[in-house]
């Protein structure tokens, strides 16, 4: 009984981290470290070692595609907040 209740709590805690929702200004800030720290690391990965470092490289790849995905997520806030105002 008691593991029921805990997995409840955890479910209805989780419910509240998915509604927060992080400013515009702190999301532009972490898509752009996302960006730049994906292009740096297929740079580094492909460019500067002699041999390329595969680990690195796809690594690049996902901070690059989680930059975008934050990207998509600013233009949804901010196509939200339009079709709000104009409401």
């Amino acid at each position: 009984m008691s593991i029921v209740i805990l997995i409840f709590i955890n479910v209805t805690s989780i419910k509240q981290l998915m509604n927060y929702s992080p400013s515009r200004s702190k999301l532009v800030i972490i898509t752009l470290l996302f960006l730049i720290a994906g292009f740096w690391g297929i740079f580094l990965g492909l460019i500067i070692f002699t041999k390329p470092n595969f680990i690195l490289t796809a690594l690049g790849f996902v901070n690059i595609s989680l930059g975008i995905f934050l990207g998509f997520k600013i233009l949804r806030m901010s196509y939200t907040r339009n079709i709000k105002q104009k409401k």
